[in-house]
């Protein structure tokens, strides 16, 4: 039904629609700081949205112990000073978004700032477990180079917290691992007290990776590769694929302004947060696809609508025009003892008197 052209007029009009989208606002600008006060924040105009949805994602979801730290992008071209480019992302430019994800897509978006003294990548990996309140409950958190550093893992150690994650080559590590050269196949190891590192050349490639890990030992799995680099493998792509899950089902719709294409990025985050919910709790047999999940998630919130609008049909069915004379006297507005004639061209289509298109709503018969 949500598919068919006719339910499009009967739920919304079109002029409506875009007046809703045009004057759409998450909180009243009057009372953000403008763009010339050292208060600024670009995000402002979202920030109740985020800290909202955030709220509902951790009281609805618990994850698992793996998770994965990484950035995502809202595809945009518009002027902004928060816009970035990411050749590897599907969209390259856009406003970055930091995700803290389970291996199974359940995400939490939070902002980050950066303090003094601090890489900009452990500061977020430390704010979005704050935020999310999972320190000291020994999750595992994985980490790309642009994260992960020995300094995070101590951090995070100390509050019981695992990290696993690839080191990039000019962050402080042990000489050991930071000039290793070992032959294809082969891995070299070092370890500082509960911090594993090993450097680790695959028999296809000519460069080596870094990795740094609290958890995992120098064991050599059933592919011959370390146990680290098939964990990192398995458990480092849940941001990526949320990417591409979002991408079959995004609106993308042209929008001028950068925060409302974060708005309506977050609405796809709920909906794709919320199918994943019901694939891991349903009893239906068959699981409904992802496409007739969300049909029936919109059919439901417009159904007390469109009953409404059935139950009480709008102006354009209540009146018409007036065909035996010209006009006739308003029966809402109109008031001949006290001077106060108003005349209509229109009628109501139930008991016949006169009625204006402004008065439709006042009008009982």
């Amino acid at each position: 039904m949500s598919q068919s052209t006719p339910w499009f007029r009967m739920t919304f009009a079109r002029n409506r629609f875009q007046n809703v989208l045009k004057f759409l606002h998450i909180v009243d600008c009057k009372k953000i700081p403008a763009r010339n006060n050292q208060n600024y924040n670009p995000a402002s105009r979202v920030k109740p949205l985020i800290d909202f949805v955030n709220r509902k994602f951790l009281y609805y979801y618990r994850p698992r112990r793996e998770l994965s730290v990484d950035e995502t992008l809202v595809g945009t071209k518009s002027k902004t000073s928060i816009l970035q480019c990411i050749p590897s992302k599907r969209s390259r430019f856009g406003t970055k978004l930091w995700v803290l994800a389970e291996v199974l897509q359940i995400h939490k978006t939070f902002e980050s700032a950066l303090s003094a003294g601090t890489l900009q990548g452990t500061n977020v990996v430390i704010k979005l477990l704050q935020s999310a309140d999972l320190l000291n409950k020994w999750y595992h958190v994985f980490t790309d180079n642009f994260f992960s550093s020995l300094n995070l893992a101590r951090t995070l150690l100390v509050q019981r917290t695992h990290l696993t994650g690839t080191l990039r080559k000019n962050r402080p590590m042990p000489n050991m691992i930071k000039n290793a050269n070992p032959d294809p196949g082969q891995t070299t190891y070092a370890r500082q007290g509960n911090i594993l590192l090993c450097s680790f050349r695959d028999q296809n490639r000519r460069k080596q990776v870094k990795l740094v890990s609290t958890f995992y030992s120098a064991i050599r799995s059933m592919n011959a590769k370390p146990l680290i680099v098939n964990a990192y493998n398995n458990f480092m792509g849940g941001v990526d694929l949320s990417d591409q899950m979002m991408a079959f089902y995004n609106d993308h719709r042209k929008q001028t302004k950068v925060w409302k294409k974060i708005i309506l990025h977050m609405f796809h985050r709920i909906l794709l947060n919320s199918y994943i919910l019901y694939y891991q709790h349903t009893s239906h047999n068959p699981i409904l696809t992802r496409f007739e999940f969300v049909k029936q998630v919109i059919e439901g919130l417009t159904e007390e609508h469109l009953s409404n609008r059935q139950q009480n049909p709008g102006q354009r069915q209540k009146i018409r025009k007036v065909t035996e004379r010209k006009e006739k006297d308003c029966t809402v507005c109109s008031d001949r003892k006290n001077g106060r004639r108003r005349r209509a061209r229109t009628e109501c289509s139930r008991c016949a008197k006169g009625l204006h298109k402004l008065c439709v709503h006042r009008h009982e018969c």
